[in-house]
């Protein structure tokens, strides 16, 4: 299995000018891919269903071209889940830190 580093995720609670809105997970994000070290903002909102981890901690993300391959053996923080057409992501957590797995279809 190759992982390619695709960005980090740092929460905060400042506001910002968010790009969009994941609405099943109450997020609010910024676009890593605007920015030039590959930083994506999360803000949650205070109803937000995802485990605190996630909330709290920052997340290494890694692009993967099989997610069931990727996710074999691994503690699930959160379940593969769609933000947007053609890409499926997932959570799992990492020596006690979460790491996200990203798989875009081609």
């Amino acid at each position: 299995m190759e992982y390619t580093f695709s960005h980090i995720g740092i929460p905060t609670n400042e506001e910002r000018n968010w790009d969009g809105f994941y609405e099943p997970g109450k997020i609010h994000y910024t676009e890593f891919d605007k920015d030039q070290y590959k930083i994506e903002w999360v803000k949650f909102d205070n109803d937000s269903p995802m485990p605190e981890m996630m909330q709290t901690l920052p997340h290494v993300a890694y692009l993967v071209d099989d997610m069931e391959q990727a996710l074999k053996g691994c503690e699930i923080l959160v379940e593969t889940f769609s933000p947007v057409e053609g890409v499926r992501v997932a959570f799992i957590v990492h020596k006690g830190s979460p790491v996200e797995f990203m798989e875009i279809s081609k």
